[in-house]
């Protein structure tokens, strides 16, 4: 199963995702939390900080994988459930690192994630809505365009996309089986 869970900054989507996520896990299977944001500055690290022990509080023993770019090259096994968090972060780290071009970073995202779905269980993938923000930049505005695109093509393949506005899960696509608080 994929879903894809969306909203905008601060909207609650992490926590709703996670408690998805949970509700998604094989008896057999692994939790695995993977982290796509680099430490830039204290905002960044209270966040952090703050979504490690939500999950640690959680009563569900995660795996951490910290991975911002190359998200495909993750080892997943097959009764995984596996969180992306987030490919907002995710595409920064595709789009600016220095090995690879930056036009290609929404298809590396893209297929990374596509070959976890493959891969494991359930995938649920996180992103900041952007869609209603006015781009400052040129380079913010092709920021934006791939986002937007990787965002389309993975909610075309999803079995649920949700938006969360204010704590609430808007369902956009498919049909959500479990309750969240």
């Amino acid at each position: 199963m994929l879903i894809f869970i969306s909203g905008g900054v601060r909207s609650g989507k992490s926590g709703i995702s996670e408690q998805i996520a949970i509700r998604h896990i094989h008896p057999e299977g692994r939790l695995l939390y993977v982290a796509c944001g680099s430490r830039t500055d204290a905002e960044m690290d209270e966040r952090i900080f703050h979504h490690r022990e939500r999950r640690a509080n959680s009563g569900y023993m995660w795996s951490t994988i910290e991975q911002s770019v190359d998200i495909g090259d993750i080892p997943i096994e097959p009764k995984d459930t596996v969180l992306i968090d987030c490919v907002t972060t995710l595409l920064a780290g595709e789009y600016f690192r220095e090995d690879k071009e930056a036009f290609e970073a929404g298809v590396r995202i893209t297929d990374g994630i596509l070959n976890i779905h493959k891969r494991a269980q359930t995938v649920v993938v996180v992103s900041n809505e952007l869609s209603y923000e006015t781009p400052a930049t040129d380079l913010t505005a092709d920021y934006m365009k791939v986002l937007g695109m990787v965002h389309q093509k993975i909610v075309k393949q999803s079995d649920l996309a949700v938006l969360v506005e204010h704590g609430i899960p808007v369902v956009k696509k498919g049909v959500m089986t479990c309750a969240v608080s």
